[in-house]
């Protein structure tokens, strides 16, 4: 029994790890470290959670649920902002070194406060530069976009 175990540990262990590995930002990556906080309240949402958020230097832009990881393919990543209440909310992103991939972001309307949902869809795995606009306010970020899970 200990040498199936064994066994199965040294063929299996490899190839958890290497998808692990995969799911890893490289030292190239320079990905921007989320905080702990709480985001102020909003009349019309649940409460929010101390994250992890990415947050912008005057606090008018957080980022968070899956803006902290986020995975190419599939149907996208949901990300929760916080943005001055009555603006628009533009997200762009670029991918940073190897080949350009496609970025795409679902920004449903009518939001009349702080909180908007949002789908942040990558075609690539790697390192992306996110940006994130509402009226003055402005977030940018680094994110390491991990690979499409398998069967998508």
């Amino acid at each position: 029994m200990m040498r199936i175990l064994l066994c199965l540990t040294l063929v299996v262990l490899p190839f958890c790890v290497a998808m692990t590995d995969s799911a890893q930002p490289p030292a190239s990556c320079p990905v921007t470290k989320p905080i702990r906080a709480t985001p102020p309240k909003d009349p019309n949402a649940d409460p929010f959670g101390s994250g992890p958020w990415y947050i912008n230097a005057n606090r008018s832009i957080w980022a968070g649920w899956d803006a902290v990881r986020m995975r190419a393919g599939g149907s996208g990543n949901k990300v929760l902002w916080i943005r001055p209440s009555g603006t628009d909310l533009n997200v762009s992103a670029r991918r940073l070194g190897g080949l350009a991939g496609k970025f795409a972001a679902s920004i449903p309307c009518c939001y009349p406060t702080g909180f908007q949902a949002s789908g942040l869809h990558f075609t690539e795995a790697g390192c992306w530069e996110v940006t994130a606009k509402a009226g003055d306010a402005r977030l940018t970020f680094i994110t390491w976009v991990a690979p499409a899970e398998s069967g998508q």
